[in-house]
C-alpha cells in the first residue's frame, strides 16, 4: 500500500515522503498513531501544497543540527565509572550514559537512540563516539572514560577537606569517616 508519511518515522522514511509499506503496518502502526495517511490522488494534491511548509520546517531542523553540532565539536566529556582490576570496567559504558553526559558537561540535548559507539566501551581510556543529530549531520565527540578513584579533581578534593570548610565536613560520606576515626581508639 502507498501511504504519505505525515511525520519523519525511522527505518520507513521522512515527513512528505510517498513509500510503500505493508498493508497490516499502514492499518495497524502508521494511521492510528496519524503517522502517515492513505495515497489517494486528492492526499498527493494536498501534499503538493504543503510541500514549502515541510522544506522549511526541514531546513529549520537541519540549521538547529549544525547549530547544536559546532557547539558539541571538539569538546569532550568524562564518564565516571566502576573499575575494577586491570582498569576494567565493571560492565560498560552505554549510549545512555554518554548522552547524560553531554547534557550534563555540555548542556546540549542529545538522543541516546542518535549516539553511535563503535564498540563495546569495557576499559578506561579515550575513546570518540558519533552522534546523529539529524538526516546529514553528524559529530564526533571524544569520551574520556576514568576510574572513580581518579575522579575528584584538585578543586573538589580541596573542597572538602576540613580546612578548606572550615573544620567541618561537606558530605555526608566525609562525616561519616571523620566520626569512625574519632571513634575508633588510637
Amino acid at each position: 500500500m502507498e501511504v504519505i508519511l505525515l511525520a519523519d518515522v525511522e527505518r520507513v522514511g521522512h515527513e512528505g515522503e510517498i513509500v510503500k509499506v505493508a498493508d497490516g503496518y499502514a492499518r495497524n502502526y502508521l494511521f492510528p498513531r496519524r503517522l502517515a495517511e492513505k495515497c489517494t490522488p486528492a492526499a498527493r494534491r494536498a501534499l503538493e501544497q504543503r510541500r514549502r511548509a515541510i522544506a522549511r520546517r526541514e531546513s529549520e531542523k537541519r540549521e538547529a543540527a549544525r547549530f547544536l553540532s559546532e557547539r558539541i565539536s571538539g569538546k569532550g566529556v568524562t564518564i565516571v565509572a566502576h573499575v575494577g582490576e586491570g582498569g576494567r570496567l565493571h560492565g560498560q559504558v552505554t549510549a545512555q550514559q554518554i548522552a547524560e553526559a553531554i547534557a550534563a558537561q555540555i548542556g546540549a540535548a542529545v538522543d541516546r537512540r542518535d549516539v553511535e559507539i563503535p564498540g563495546p566501551i569495557r576499559e578506561v581510556g579515550e575513546y570518540t563516539v558519533s552522534a546523529r543529530l539529524y538526516k546529514d549531520v553528524r559529530v564526533e565527540i571524544p569520551v574520556h572514560v576514568v576510574s572513580e578513584a581518579a575522579e575528584p579533581s584538585a578543586e573538589g578534593s580541596a573542597a572538602r577537606t576540613p580546612e578548606a570548610t572550615g573544620g567541618e565536613t561537606s558530605s555526608p560520606e566525609a562525616a561519616a569517616s571523620s566520626a569512625r576515626d574519632e571513634s575508633s581508639p588510637a
